[in-house]
């Protein structure tokens, strides 16, 4: 399965990956276009753990899990990146390193 992100770079979600969010975080998962939303109009961009991680954050105000962001990890490879994992949070835990303009 793939996305386009807000930079128009192609964004997988294996099998594998699928499988992992599915069993630990299934919530995720209920609504895919809020994954499609997050990665093609994030709210903001943070740096993720490693140099070539990037977390999307989106806030959705209603979630069955009520309103929290959704967080997802993406390991960039040069022009394209694959989905490491998505989770609910109720708040942004790195620093921006890009915001959307209001």
């Amino acid at each position: 399965m793939g996305f386009v992100d807000y930079h128009g770079r192609h964004i997988r979600l294996t099998d594998a990956q699928r499988s992992h969010i599915s069993f630990f975080h299934p919530e995720t998962l209920i609504d895919i276009t809020k994954i499609e939303a997050t990665l093609h109009e994030p709210d903001l961009l943070a740096q993720g753990a490693t140099k070539d991680t990037l977390i999307y954050y989106k806030f959705f105000p209603e979630t069955i899990v009520t309103g929290k962001f959704l967080a997802i990890v993406v390991k960039q490879l040069d022009d394209e990146g694959f989905i490491v994992t998505a989770y609910f949070t109720d708040r942004i835990k790195r620093e921006a390193i890009w915001r959307r303009e209001s």
